[in-house]
């Protein structure tokens, strides 16, 4: 619990950062969210209209895995659209480079992953 908490405030800075690029572009008529599906940036990738409850974009540069809905399993198939994807959370893990598939990690009930998008800078 205490980890969890002190990712999610060492992160605040692009929080921060997205709401006012997301606030500016509302008043010149480009809208955005921050919390969203991950077709909404990949819309042409079909693949990622599947299982939107458990692939969702932070913003452009950072993809949150996680299962909160389903107790008792330990492993979830998460897709990844193609690129490189770098696990922030554990940066010991290694980087998934994908062609547009799912990686099945573990799904615990206190696991959660953050990949950065290949070519973004996050300020942690």
């Amino acid at each position: 619990m205490v980890d969890a908490i002190f990712q999610k405030y060492s992160m605040i800075r692009y929080y921060y950062s997205n709401m006012l690029l997301i606030s500016q572009g509302s008043q010149t008529n480009t809208r955005s969210a921050f919390y969203k599906p991950l077709f909404f940036e990949f819309p042409e990738d079909l693949n990622t209209y599947n299982d939107i409850r458990y692939n969702i974009m932070l913003g452009k540069a950072l993809k949150l895995s996680i299962n909160s809905d389903s107790l008792g399993v330990t492993t979830t198939s998460f897709y990844f659209p193609a690129g490189t994807w770098c696990n922030i959370i554990r940066p010991t893990d290694a980087c998934i480079v994908s062609t547009g598939q799912a990686q099945n990690l573990s799904s615990k009930a206190y696991d959660y992953y953050v990949h950065l998008r290949e070519g973004y800078i996050v300020p942690y």
